[in-house]
């Protein structure tokens, strides 16, 4: 395959360099020849494109509903959530601290069958902004399955957004929320490099007429135009490579509006009319896409970089197009959102495709709030062991000793209820439940360079919490050992007021404890469930079931002796745990 690249470009060489040096010195009949060499190259380039659609659409049959290894860059992708957080006032976001400690990157990286960087941004953007409106849910899940029964159709378009890419050194978002800034004026710069290139096109004849001027004229323009180049380019680098991945969008929001949709699956009459309005900006920066692909190896003979670099092609793209930039950022980020928003459906459709099961939330605003699932699965492990769990007006205190499977639990909670608000899908057999603020503090740290004890860092996150409490919208507070970082005593006050405090606010509290006098104190207003294990003289099994009632084991301390501690030391724990117990 190397051997016959070689020798296609060895005759574009050829028929290129060799047509012009024999035009100029020998017969103009022979730029023909350049002609004939460029119209190869792009038979072949049509050739090749063909080969790498075909290439493409079988990647994408071949990953349609699996988990997709690649790096991500989660700074980058969350940029367009952050720039909308910044311009508007969205209620009740998924904050970092409760995304953080539900290990919704890893979630994100499950659910991330995309695309395009567009896509990623989208399906982040999503998930962090939960809806309160069912009906919208529905439309959402309805253009989801939708997906889902015409997947042809829904990897056909994949297709398309392939081409997009994902490049994390090139953020769209921040130029089409900023505009583009620049010292020169555009209209005078691109006045004086059209004339340029329209002498390079007319040098020709002027050497048909003046031999030796006319030479002399193409030398100093070459020169010239080379010298603009390179230092232009340098310049506005960072500008050519988000006009490059700009015309991809729109070179994609073109073929999809075009191929249109047959299914009514997606509502494309949005991207229509902000495409409309920017389609002669894509028409202007097309051609710096396609430069950009040959400088990047898709022109190995450095043909078409000459004849960029020639007739100033790519730099006058950009100046052309900077003002029509400015003046329809708007637009731009409206078909952008568009794509992304299309993407993020079908990746979902994909990921939905790869579950074992999985039902539909039935939502309501009703008071008291309510929770009720059957067979709840965490979508992380491999073979998760499922749970149920049925609660009205109460809140859960769990118990059980380390690595039972409370941890697990809580955080499957926490992740469902967001599904459930963001794509409708629940990783259960049957969910209904009122509509949460999902809020969690499970994975509190010391804050060691803000000079926070961790007791400090933990207060400060259940008050975040409380602050939220109250209102029409019940708060899902999911707690995992509550002021773990103070004494016993302190802690189950604490702890025991807390708790207590939050379940007459509308806030439906899903916590684990090790303190076994809280399944007594709070037993008002908490149901207890807890996990178990089985310990024999040779291993620790467990079986990760939630049932009801406090935890009874004493396992922890016949680990001990599992492990090999002396015998004195264990006798005496359980001696001395079980006069506590009494007292």
């Amino acid at each position: 395959m190397r051997g016959v690249e070689f020798i296609l470009e060895l005759l574009y060489v050829v028929l290129i360099g060799g047509g012009l040096l024999l035009g100029f010195q020998v017969n103009h009949l022979f730029f023909i020849m350049p002609f004939a060499g460029i119209a190869l190259m792009i038979i072949v380039n049509r050739i090749q494109q063909k080969k790498s659609r075909e290439e493409i659409k079988k990647e994408i049959e071949g990953n349609w509903g699996k988990d997709r290894e690649e790096k991500r860059n989660f700074e980058f992708i969350r940029r367009l959530y952050d720039e909308k957080a910044k311009k508007e006032t969205f209620r009740m976001n998924i904050d970092d601290t409760t995304w953080r400690d539900l290990d919704m990157d890893f979630v994100f990286e499950k659910l991330d069958h995309t695309m395009s960087i567009a896509g990623q941004q989208c399906l982040y953007s999503l998930l962090r902004r939960p809806l309160f409106d069912e009906g919208e849910l529905k439309k959402r899940d309805t253009i989801i399955e939708k997906f889902m029964e015409n997947k042809d159709y829904a990897m056909f378009i994949q297709g398309y957004l392939y081409k997009i890419g994902k490049r994390y050194n090139v953020d769209v978002v921040s130029y089409l929320m900023e505009g583009i800034k620049i010292r020169q004026n555009p209209v005078i710069l691109y006045s004086v490099y059209q004339v340029l290139s329209i002498l390079i096109i007319l040098s020709p004849i002027i050497i048909a007429f003046t031999h030796a001027f006319g030479i002399l004229l193409l030398v100093a323009l070459i020169l010239i135009n080379g010298t603009i180049y390179t230092n232009t380019k340098n310049k506005i680098l960072e500008d050519i490579m988000v006009f490059e991945d700009m015309s991809k969008i729109l070179r994609c929001a073109n073929e999809i509006i075009k191929v249109g949709d047959k299914e009514q699956i997606y509502d494309l009459s949005i991207l229509k009319s902000a495409f409309i309005k920017v389609k002669k900006i894509y028409n202007n920066i097309r051609w710096i896409e396609n430069f950009e692909r040959a400088s990047a190896g898709g022109d190995p003979t450095g043909i078409l970089t000459f004849i960029n670099m020639l007739f100033l092609a790519e730099v006058k793209s950009f100046y052309k197009s900077i003002n029509l930039i400015n003046k329809c950022r708007e637009e731009l980020l409206t078909v952008y959102i568009e794509l992304g928003n299309l993407d993020s459906y079908i990746a979902l459709a994909s990921y939905k495709s790869s579950l074992k099961y999985y039902t539909k939330p039935l939502l309501d605003k009703d008071m008291p709030y309510h929770f009720e699932a059957i067979e709840i699965y965490h979508p992380l492990l491999k073979d998760p062991v499922s749970n149920s769990l049925d609660v009205s007006g109460r809140g859960v205190l769990l118990t059980g000793s380390n690595a039972s499977g409370k941890s697990t639990f809580l955080k499957t909670i926490g992740i469902n209820a967001i599904f459930a608000q963001t794509f409708y899908t629940v990783l259960s057999k049957e969910y209904s439940s009122s509509f949460f603020n999902v809020m969690t503090s499970i994975g509190t740290l010391d804050n060691i360079i803000g000079g926070d004890s961790y007791f400090m860092v933990e207060a400060k996150s259940l008050k975040r919490i409380m602050d939220e409490t109250g209102s029409d919208v019940t708060v899902l507070c999911i707690l995992d050992e509550i002021f773990r970082g103070t004494n016993t005593v302190e802690r189950v006050s604490a702890a025991c007021e807390v708790l207590n405090y939050l379940a007459k606010k509308n806030c439906f509290v899903v916590a684990a404890t090790h303190d076994m006098e809280l399944t007594n104190l709070i037993k008002d207003l908490y149901d207890n469930y807890h996990f178990e294990e089985e310990v024999d003289d040779n291993d620790v099994r467990f079986n990760y079931l939630l049932l009801k009632g406090p935890s009874r084991s004493r396992n922890a301390i016949k680990i001990l002796k599992l492990l090999g501690y002396p015998e004195e030391i264990y006798a005496n724990a359980m001696e001395r745990a079980n006069d506590f117990n009494t007292k």
